[in-house]
């Protein structure tokens, strides 16, 4: 997997010095390799994301197949297209689907039944969970939670309550789906 993420993040300077100009790290994407484009994009289209960017590439293209000259891809595709997803919040992530035609590239995992180490979990943010939930259940997604009410400290401390579920999206990448309550 190639990934990373959009958002802001203070560095902090260690305990006890001198606190330097405030600098900001800004992580661009998270990136899944996906086995097939249009189910993925299925998938998170139901949950409300939209197309930021479309591009496909192939070996006689000049920039050619993307990523092909720098990432380690298990097998010589001749195409490539990567789509970039977002949410309504600009502050917040973008998520991007990359797809090789062929070979097809062999899943790196060796357990699709649960998650470890390597593996990655997506949150996604809906306005509607249960609407969210019927969409996807109408495609047949295997969900590991449906969605449940939860309550968990925040990052100040306070209370976070809302309702949360866990699906698996076409190629088994775990993406759990909340719905904070409003305060």
């Amino acid at each position: 997997m190639f990934v990373a993420a959009i958002g802001m993040v203070a560095l902090a300077p260690p305990i006890g010095a001198q606190s330097p100009p405030a600098r900001t790290v800004t992580l661009q994407r998270t990136t899944l390799i996906v086995a097939d484009i249009e189910k993925s994009l299925d998938f998170y289209q139901r949950l409300g994301l939209l197309k930021a960017s479309d591009i496909s590439g192939t070996d006689t293209d000049q920039g050619g197949v993307f990523g092909a000259t720098d990432l380690p891809l298990t097998a010589d595709s001749r195409q490539s297209r990567l789509v970039v997803l977002k949410g309504g919040d600009d502050r917040a992530g973008v998520l991007a689907l990359l797809w090789y035609d062929r070979p097809q590239l062999p899943s790196a995992r060796g357990n699709l039944v649960g998650i470890g180490i390597g593996d990655i979990l997506v949150g996604i943010e809906v306005p509607d969970i249960q609407a969210a939930y019927g969409r996807l259940s109408q495609s047949g997604t295997r969900f590991q939670r449906t969605p449940a009410r939860f309550s968990q400290p925040g990052a100040d401390g306070s209370p976070q309550t809302g309702q949360h579920m866990l699906a698996y999206d076409p190629d088994g990448h775990m993406v759990e789906i909340s719905q904070m309550d409003r305060r």
